[in-house]
């Protein structure tokens, strides 16, 4: 650089002198830098290029700006060649333009989630809830323990649905319970078990798992999202483990805070890398990862009150650590499996478009035991309720020909102390205003909870008979 004006030294954020006779390559990016080589190649080689492009240049302050470049050859004497060069900085540009484009990536994946939750929930459903009907039935400890694993991993992907579905949206305060961090820490690795052993030995590569866990107190979270977490850090290590290597987790107490480590001896990241890890849909994998696992799993820890800190070197490795406060929550409910269930015997309609939901309505609702009549669809729902006497009705939602809301209003019509319940895979999505339009009693979000089903049919069936 030869001459620059007073624009150029606040773009760049050093003084004149400190500019001039230097390389303009300095100031770039390695990326930045990589671009420049290539174009200089297609140059040589005879390629005609536009004159305007885009690079990243560092600023003194180590601050990373977008810059426009513009240049333009001037022949001096002797033929040699001198260039013009307009810089003009366009980060809030690209800012925006990034802005917009993660606008539109937020509405896409809401739109997605919102189409495959139904799907999904059903088939958690199934998976929970002949689950919950097997640890109800069968006494072999070493069978539950494997049953409960099951139960773990579909209650969490239900919990991630939902999240999907309310990334757009903003949440509600969330009650924090009071989780045992060494024990969630267990289960995470014990569920990813498949993928770090059993998947990577089928390729032919070794993945050691490391386990040091000291005695720490209690933090307030909630399970499934501290789970949830880890799993993903663990899925991170494996990744960057193509050949094999170490992950190693361990727990600690730092004063007044406790610290969840987990790190890899794998291929490491660079600063730059490093620095956006965290931001939404960003990936170094475009075509096997949706860029949101590290991103959620930041906004997970933040609400629990707590940091996530990064330390990675190309080729050594990474170290994610998680600190989080000690402190009290509401005691987390461990869930039970009666081995007799004392409730009010009913008449019970069951209307819903997926066999094998019904099979699980059927078989849950016949410990008590109910007597349970279906129909696969609306129609046949009506038609049924209008030849036999039923103490209530249990009803999906998108189900083909009459939807959940009609079937409720249409049943309320017939008898409007009938207890009407909807069993829906939107979950979160439903509108409130149409449960009260069309009467309707109570709501349970597919995958549904085995008690959680028996306890609102016998609250419902108490609540009709106090009504007569």
């Amino acid at each position: 650089m030869n001459r620059l004006n007073k624009r150029m030294e606040e773009i760049q954020g050093y003084p004149s002198e400190e500019l001039i006779g230097k390389d303009f390559n300095e100031f770039i990016t390695e990326e930045s830098k990589r671009y420049m080589e290539d174009r200089f190649v297609r140059w040589k080689g005879g390629e005609k290029l536009p004159s305007s492009y885009e690079l990243v240049i560092r600023r003194k302050d180590g601050q990373l700006r977008n810059v426009e470049i513009n240049a333009k050859a001037i022949k001096g004497e002797q033929g040699k060649v001198n260039y013009i060069v307009f810089v003009r900085d366009i980060t809030d540009r690209k800012r925006m333009e990034e802005q917009l484009l993660q606008a539109e990536k937020l509405r896409a994946l809401a739109e997605m989630a919102s189409g495959v939750a139904h799907d999904f929930n059903n088939a958690l459903a199934a998976i929970l809830g002949n689950t919950q009907i097997l640890l109800h039935l069968i006494e072999d400890e070493e069978v539950r323990e494997s049953l409960k694993t099951i139960e773990k991993v579909a209650k969490d992907s239900a919990h991630t649905v939902r999240r999907l579905q309310e990334f757009t949206k903003k949440r509600p305060h969330q009650e924090l319970l009071e989780v045992e961090v060494n024990a969630t820490v267990r289960d995470a690795i014990e569920m990813t078990k498949p993928k770090w052993r059993d998947e990577a030995q089928s390729r032919g590569v070794l993945i050691e798992m490391e386990c040091q866990l000291e005695d720490v107190p209690p933090v307030p979270a909630t399970s499934s999202e501290l789970r949830e977490v880890i799993v993903n850090m663990i899925f991170n290590a494996i990744e960057a483990l193509p050949h094999g290597g170490k992950i190693r987790i361990r727990t600690f107490k730092r004063g007044d805070r406790v610290g969840i480590e987990i790190s890899d001896t794998g291929i490491g990241m660079t600063e730059e890398v490093k620095k956006k890890i965290f931001e939404p849909f960003f990936t170094t994998k475009p075509f096997t990862n949706t860029g949101l696992g590290l991103s959620m799993s930041y906004g997970i820890i933040k609400r629990f009150g707590g940091e996530i800190e990064v330390e990675s070197k190309v080729g050594e490795g990474t170290t994610f650590t998680i600190i989080l406060p000690v402190g009290k929550g509401k005691k987390e409910e461990a869930p039970s499996y009666p081995t007799s269930i004392e409730r009010r015997r009913a008449r019970i309609l069951v209307i819903e478009d997926e066999e094998t939901i019904r099979d699980v309505l059927v078989r849950t609702l016949a410990q008590v035991p109910h007597e349970v009549t279906t129909a696969e669809n609306g129609e046949k729902g009506i038609q049924l309720f209008q030849k036999e006497r039923f103490d209530m009705v249990l009803t999906d939602l998108g189900m083909p020909g009459l939807s959940g809301w009609e079937v409720c209003k249409r049943i309320k019509e017939m008898s409007p102390r009938t207890p009407v319940g909807m069993i829906t895979g939107w979950g979160t999505e439903v509108d409130q205003e149409k449960v009260k339009e069309t009467g309707l009693d109570f709501l349970i979000s597919k995958p549904f909870d085995f008690q959680q089903l028996l306890k609102a049919v016998n609250e419902a069936i108490h609540s009709r008979e106090a009504q007569l």
